[in-house]
């Protein structure tokens, strides 16, 4: 089978500021990677060596990353090769307003190459799948589309959620878009199949879906003028995406479409219910959310899965290190270390560390992520929060103690109450 996949970095991350501010979403660190090493793993284990990403906003740290960590795994041939894409200026060019409108403008990548199946993938997604399983399962139906989802229960899915609706055969029958009552998915009255963004395509029909979007008037949804456009006259007005505009006027056009369950995706050495773990990394809780899914004797999310190890870019640092003092033993519970942590005398609890940490004694990290190069002194209290990359914080600070203390320093707090300090923040303000 000859797979291609184009792999969709995202735009602007709104909700995921301020980590979002200086790097697109995919490239935030993720344990002692990038949260796109995730679709990458999958891509390069399944045996999907022709990849594109479409970067946009705040590309470089993108661009640096899969240079460094990806060209020479996946290589140069005729059926291997990743390359970035970033939006064409100029005449018919511009920055992509849609996931349908960022395919459109890169369609020259499938026609050139003439696969079985055409992968849409999303970069920002925490899980793991072996996506020729789902290629040949679409292959197997003769679909035009094939939509991965995970059952979701329907409380949860309510508002949040692209829902699928689908007959005893697991044919598209409708998609509800974020809807208050989900439809229940088939054999389950109290779940409901959740899109997980991820398309299986053959090749013409999306050719000729995404040349039949492209002519329509563009309508922004997010208005009422814009929505009530697309919904009066979908065949004139588009906001070109897959989810809104494309996969509504296909099911409209009696195309077949299947859905593939998440949970069918055999891959040895997860248990079941590590199988069904799916992050949308959306905002700042679910980074968070998935980030302590990482730790502990048995994570839900595990990137050292024997034969399915997520890979990256190895940066060269030596073992981390965990010492004591005379004063102060070094104590490490639950928690995941990168390379180049050195701990001295520090207590680490149930926490996230990334590369090259500096921790100084009698401090005390807890439930926190700390995404790498940074300096931590002495006697400093850091609880439920995410420290960006460059940050320095001096003797005795307490972050995530005092609500307002943080919000007067310019930290973010979410509703759950997780301070966030921004990359390269400076205490001596």
């Amino acid at each position: 089978m000859k797979g291609q996949a184009l792999v969709l970095g995202g735009g602007s991350g709104t909700r995921f500021a301020p980590i979002s501010d200086e790097r697109a979403k995919p490239a935030t660190p993720f344990g002692s990677g990038r949260v796109m090493d995730w679709v990458l793993s999958n891509l390069y284990h399944s045996g999907i060596h022709m990849i594109s990403v479409l970067l946009q906003s705040e590309s470089r740290s993108a661009e640096r990353h899969i240079r460094h960590g990806w060209y020479s795994r996946i290589g140069v041939g005729r059926d291997q090769e990743i390359k970035t894409l970033l939006p064409i200026q100029g005449a018919n060019g511009g920055w992509y307003i849609g996931t349908a409108d960022a395919i459109s403008k890169n369609i020259r990548e499938i026609e050139e190459y003439s696969a079985d199946v055409v992968n849409i993938l999303g970069a920002d997604h925490i899980y793991m799948m072996d996506y020729s399983q789902m290629n040949q399962f679409h292959i197997d139906r003769e679909a035009h589309l094939t939509i991965s989802a995970i059952p979701v229960k329907r409380e949860l899915a309510a508002k949040n959620y692209g829902v699928i609706v689908v007959d005893e055969d697991w044919r598209v029958i409708g998609w509800e878009e974020k809807p208050e009552n989900p439809t229940a998915m088939p054999g389950n009255p109290d779940y409901c199949l959740a899109s997980m963004g991820n398309y299986a395509f053959q090749p013409e029909p999306l050719l000729e879906e995404l040349i039949r979007d492209a002519a329509k008037e563009y309508a922004n949804p997010k208005t009422d003028e814009g929505l009530k456009k697309i919904q009066e006259s979908p065949d004139q007005y588009s906001s070109h995406d897959f989810g809104f505009d494309v996969i509504p006027t296909m099911l409209r056009a009696g195309a077949p479409m299947f859905v593939y369950n998440l949970m069918d995706n055999m891959i040895p050495g997860l248990s079941d219910i590590q199988r069904g773990q799916w992050r949308d990394i959306g905002n700042i809780d679910e980074y968070y959310r998935a980030a302590m899914d990482m730790k502990g004797p048995n994570p839900l999310i595990n990137p050292n899965t024997p034969g399915w190890e997520i890979l990256t870019y190895a940066e060269s640092h030596a073992p981390a290190l965990i010492s004591s003092t005379p004063d102060h033993i070094g104590l490490t519970m639950n928690s995941a270390i990168s390379p180049g942590v050195v701990s001295i005398g520090a207590a680490i609890e149930n926490s996230v560390i990334g590369y090259n940490v500096l921790i100084e004694e009698a401090t005390n990290i807890m439930n926190s992520v700390i995404m790498g190069n940074a300096n931590i002194g002495q006697h400093v209290f850091i609880k439920k929060a995410i420290i960006d990359k460059h940050v320095t914080i001096p003797y005795g600070t307490s972050i995530g103690a005092n609500k307002e203390e943080d919000i007067a320093r310019g930290f973010t707090v979410t509703d759950s109450g997780i301070t966030v300090v921004p990359r390269g923040y400076s205490f001596n303000k």
